[in-house]
């Protein structure tokens, strides 16, 4: 879907392992070039309880200022362990093929 200015799109929904979520944000923000460190970590993780996938609490929009500029949007799915993931911004091509395989595999396996 593209905004009305036609500049961001939002893609990559889906879900992935709670367990793998802090790799898999710290893989985006490589690909987007963003420094993303333990502040971003803590936002997500306490903004995360906040939020529910079907709830009126919804997601919690993250910024990722790289490179590529990209928000990151990520909710809860209470009483399971998956948190559902989407980003939204204008990626470039590889960009957007890293994202797509980051997905694929945080939805399959689980981080040790």
């Amino acid at each position: 879907m593209t905004d009305p200015a036609g500049s961001t799109a939002s893609f990559g929904g889906g879900w992935i392992f709670e367990g793998g979520l802090r790799p898999f944000c710290e893989s985006i923000a490589e690909f987007c070039g963003y420094d993303f460190d333990d502040s971003d970590w803590l936002a997500i993780d306490n903004a995360l309880l906040h939020t529910d996938v079907e709830g009126p609490d919804g997601w919690y929009d993250h910024p990722l200022a790289g490179r590529v500029p990209m928000a990151l949007l990520v909710a809860a799915d209470p009483g399971s362990s998956v948190v559902f993931v989407r980003l939204t911004g204008a990626p470039d091509d590889r960009t957007r093929a890293q994202i797509e395989a980051a997905l694929h595999i945080f939805s399959r396996y689980t981080v040790r």
